[in-house]
């Protein structure tokens, strides 16, 4: 036996041993100083959880648990006005209808313009090649660096377009539209959604196949494929820690994301690629289960259910800067150089860490895309709708709860009784009608034993304060009733809508093109870059930026049509600036029709015309247009001609009306006139009769008497 031999094997087996407590202790510390770093921004971020209580509180039309002991104790009534909801859903619906219509999406990838390209297309210069020959095309016609210009772009449209519509697949498996909705729904509720990618995700597929053996015979074999494609995640405001002492999400240095596990799914991790085994038993082994999810029961408290201990652990995700030594500790090759300092993600529970890798991505950015209904300048979270309206939402309480209480009591008066002159018949000293009392003392009044006070009714000036308040609802969230879908009393013409509209839309466009620049670019160019990367299809691959267009969407659908209606009648006789096909189809998505199905696609229209069959020149386009002016002009004039005879007709009609008027006004007067002659002549013929009586009366008295003869 050789000692020597003996000796350098149980000096490697030290050393392996000396080697792997060295990683533990590295180990140790790097989660140690990761848990001491998260509990920190959990200490720093309450005052905002908080917040977000009496947000979600408010939301669901609760008081808080001090406010309802008041309202108990005062007496006054505990009706909530919840108009928080309707605002707050309001907003949600309206921005996801903007972002993600259902005909269009709200994104483009386009490949980056070169300048010296666009000067390339007007340079007639031929081009040679290295031998100094003047380069020719298969038909004999010299090749212009025109020619070549026009080559590469229409080469660079092409992959983008596959770029493009690689993306929208991987979008499309991913549920990109609904995660967004559920980003929105948090940053109108919260103030903050975080959406998180790509992350990879593993889908198995299972595939059945036919294996021949060495005699002949065949098999079925299923072989199961781990296919990994980029995703995105929505990630819950409440498991989001990012460096608290950052106002934007580019001066973050690190972010945690918190997952939530029992022991099972923790176990689980066991033989996942990249997690350490031996410290996930070690966690297993410590029965220590750190939670900091108080959150959880004050959730169940606003719903009304019972609070409950949580037995899960906390599995932390880092995000930000890893030192080479912490790397080779969790089993990660690294370069040689001791001093430079890595991108990397780490993994711990309970102070443990688990898994640690370098990020994937070689742009080195992190996975996070935060947006903010409306930002804050002292941090990365913002402020929702539930926070922007919360003195108006409590003045509208209060206003609600006062009418409430002075209706119950002036809707009937105050009643005094003195017992001691009067008793019930039933033993019952509640005033009913119809209701039977004894008088106890026979010497004094009735009117001594009851007495009723009248409460004054404000209802109409509270109704003020709540007119007041909800006003400024409307005010402190920018959000009208008209942007609501109600119509109250606005115009109902469409134009004045369509006014109305647009300045409804100010703020949610304003939001719009805050989501552009906070998720939808960043995130669509992370993936364009995973592509780029990890992509086996290299003729997608190239030189692309993504326009985040989610803003054109706010358009009135009846102005976008006109105007690309008014634009396809122009576009034929500037055809060689217009893309006639592409104007269709938009002009056709505008109607909210399928353009797909109605207008024929680029390759239906190349293969009409290389089968022979011509598409309609310049100059019958022209006729065509020219017709439809004179159309359109015959009907002008028609309608004009239209409005003409219906104010003649009006004017015929006013001097009918006039001649009428005069024709009475000229009888009446005439009446008039008949009326005063008849009435003078009337008046005369009196007189005259008169007279002639007292004459005869006279005479006859003469007579009589015997005077006067």
């Amino acid at each position: 036996m050789d000692y020597q031999e003996t000796d350098f094997e149980m000096d490697e087996e030290e050393v392996a041993l000396q080697e792997r407590v060295r990683m533990t202790e590295l180990l140790d510390l790097l989660g140690s100083r990761l848990q001491s770093k998260v509990d920190e921004q959990v200490r720093l971020r309450s005052q905002i959880e908080q917040r977000w209580i009496e947000d979600l509180r408010q939301y669901q039309g609760k008081y808080s648990p001090d406010k309802e002991e008041n309202l108990k104790k005062a007496g006054s009534s505990k009706v909530f006005a919840n108009i928080t909801r309707s605002k707050t859903n309001a907003a949600e619906a309206r921005l996801s209808d903007m972002l993600f219509p259902t005909d269009d999406r709200n994104w483009e990838i386009s490949p980056t313009p070169i300048p010296e390209m666009a000067m390339d297309l007007m340079d007639e210069t031929p081009v040679t090649n290295e031998m100094g020959e003047q380069v020719m095309t298969p038909e004999g016609a010299p090749v212009e660096k025109r020619d070549m210009a026009a080559g590469m772009i229409s080469a660079a449209k092409e992959a983008s377009a596959a770029m493009q519509t690689e993306m929208d697949d991987q979008l499309n498996e991913a549920h990109f539209n609904t995660t967004c909705r559920e980003v929105i729904r948090d940053a109108v509720r919260l103030g903050v959604g975080i959406l998180k990618g790509p992350v990879v995700v593993g889908k198995t597929k299972k595939r059945w196949s036919t294996v021949t053996g060495e005699m002949g015979q065949t098999a079925q074999v299923l072989s199961i494929i781990k296919d990994l494609k980029p995703s995105a995640e929505r990630v819950d405001p409440w498991d989001f820690f990012p460096d608290m002492s950052a106002r934007k999400v580019d001066e973050a240095e690190f972010f945690f994301q918190r997952h939530t596990m029992n022991k099972r799914q923790l176990r689980a991790l066991i033989g996942q690629p990249a997690f350490i085994e031996e410290q996930i038993k070690l966690v297993l082994q410590d029965n220590d289960i750190l939670n900091n999810s108080s959150y959880i029961n004050d959730l169940r408290s606003i719903n009304g259910y019972s609070q409950s201990d949580s037995n899960n652990y906390e599995l932390w995700e880092y995000h930000g800067e890893i030192s080479k030594d912490d790397l080779e500790a969790c089993g990660c090759e690294v370069s040689d150089d001791p001093l430079e300092v890595y991108e990397g993600v780490v993994w711990f529970v309970n102070g443990r860490a688990v898994k640690a890798e370098i990020n994937m991505m070689e742009t080195e950015e992190r996975p996070f895309s935060v947006f903010c209904w409306e930002e804050d300048e002292g941090s990365i979270f913002g402020f929702g709708i539930p926070y922007l309206m919360r003195d108006a939402q409590a003045a509208i309480n209060g206003a609600w709860r006062m009418i409430l209480d002075n209706g119950g009591l002036s809707v009937g008066p105050q009643t005094i009784i003195n017992r001691e002159l009067v008793e019930p018949a039933d033993g019952n000293w509640t005033v009913s009608p119809k209701k039977l009392w004894y008088m106890t003392d026979k010497n004094r009044n009735v009117h001594e034993a009851f007495g009723s006070f009248d409460i004054n009714s404000h209802i109409s000036e509270l109704n003020s304060v709540l007119s007041t308040a909800k006003s400024l609802a409307d005010e402190e969230t920018s959000l009208p009733i008209i942007a609501q879908g109600e119509q109250g009393t606005y115009t109902r013409t469409a134009t004045g809508m369509s006014l109305l509209m647009n300045s409804a839309n100010v703020v949610i466009r304003r939001a719009v093109k805050n989501y552009d620049d906070s998720i939808t670019k960043p995130f669509l160019t992370r993936l364009y870059d995973w592509n780029m990367q990890f992509s086996n299809k290299e003729e997608i691959k190239g030189d692309y930026f993504v326009d985040a267009r989610g803003s054109s969407a706010l358009l009135a659908k009846e102005i976008q049509a006109q105007n690309l209606i008014q634009m396809l009648q122009v576009a034929p006789a500037y055809g060689q600036f217009f893309k006639i096909p592409e104007l269709l189809r938009k002009t056709v998505q505008s109607m909210q029709l399928d353009a797909i199905a109605l207008v024929k696609t680029d390759e239906e229209i190349k293969q009409e015309q290389a089968s022979g069959q011509q598409a309609p020149n310049k100059d019958q386009m022209l006729m065509q247009l020219e017709q439809q002016k004179m159309q359109i002009d015959m009907q002008i004039k028609q309608a004009e001609l239209q409005i003409d005879q219906a104010e003649l007709g009006f004017k015929h009609q006013q001097l009918e009306s006039d001649r009428e008027m005069q024709l009475m006004d000229a009888a009446l007067d005439r009446d008039k006139t008949v009326a005063q002659i008849q009435s003078k002549t009337g008046l005369e013929q009196m007189k005259a009769s008169t007279k002639h009586e007292l004459f005869n009366k006279e005479a006859e008295l003469k007579l009589a008497t015997g005077h006067g003869i």
